[in-house]
């Protein structure tokens, strides 16, 4: 048996399937994403879902410079000035 690859536009879909239910096992449908990634659908579908909560507003979306300057107050206050990690090249930033 050889492999190829292709691509289905999706309103396809459901007639390629017809034609591979047709073919009597002489067509083997392989999904890839599952043979690296047995949870590829859980998470891309996890993904979409936050994708979708942020674009509607349902969940906000993080501000990174803004979380990482709170991190480093947080750390600055945890470590002492005589300690042997300087924060002082990421309090400028």
């Amino acid at each position: 048996m050889i492999e190829k690859s292709i691509r289905i536009d999706e309103e396809y879909g459901a007639t390629f399937d017809k034609f591979v239910a047709n073919s009597k096992g002489a067509i083997k449908v392989v999904d890839v994403n599952l043979e690296y990634d047995p949870y590829f659908y859980e998470r891309k579908k996890s993904i979409e879902e936050t994708v979708r909560q942020v674009d509607s507003g349902e969940m906000a979306m993080l501000d990174f410079n803004k979380s990482m300057d709170e991190i480093i107050l947080d750390l600055s206050k945890n470590i002492s000035e005589d300690s042997q990690y300087n924060l002082a090249p990421l309090k400028g930033r």
